[in-house]
């Protein structure tokens, strides 16, 4: 008669758990360091690294300083077009004269003048005075509503 031998029993009184659900990672006590391995790895991807881009592009522009106002050479920069254009809407006195004005100045000459349409077309006026054509809406005195 062969007798088997008793099982071992844990701490509680059961039988020893199998070793495939012994090292299992949801066991509770264990998977804990895992667990916050992993927590730590999710904000360090989603909160620490945008912040360190963001801070980046942060001290770039303040490096870089504000936009330059000069004008580029060669005369084809968008800044360039946007200048023209706040010229001949100063001056323009028709809507026929806006068109010949944006051609007659692509060359940007204007900006060497101390005239108002000048000024106003470099940003160192920001409202139209009284010499200012119709197509110029930033009136003196007059607020948008």
């Amino acid at each position: 008669m062969t007798t088997e031998p008793p099982e071992e029993r844990d701490d509680d009184g059961l039988p020893p758990l199998a070793d495939h659900l012994r090292n299992h990672p949801d066991r509770p006590g264990e998977g804990r360091k895992a667990r916050s391995q992993n927590r730590l790895l999710l904000m360090t991807l989603f909160a620490v690294i945008p912040l360190l881009v963001v801070f980046a592009v942060v001290l770039g522009s303040l490096a870089s300083g504000p936009p330059s106002t000069d004008p580029e050479p060669g005369g084809g920069s968008s800044s360039g077009l946007a200048q023209v254009t706040r010229y001949c809407n100063y001056v323009a006195q028709t809507e026929e004269a806006f068109q010949p004005c944006l051609d007659e100045n692509r060359d940007r000459a204007f900006l060497d003048e101390d005239t108002n349409p000048a000024r106003y077309a470099k940003g160192e006026l920001t409202e139209c005075g009284p010499d200012a054509g119709p197509r110029c809406t930033a009136r003196q005195g007059v607020r948008p509503e």
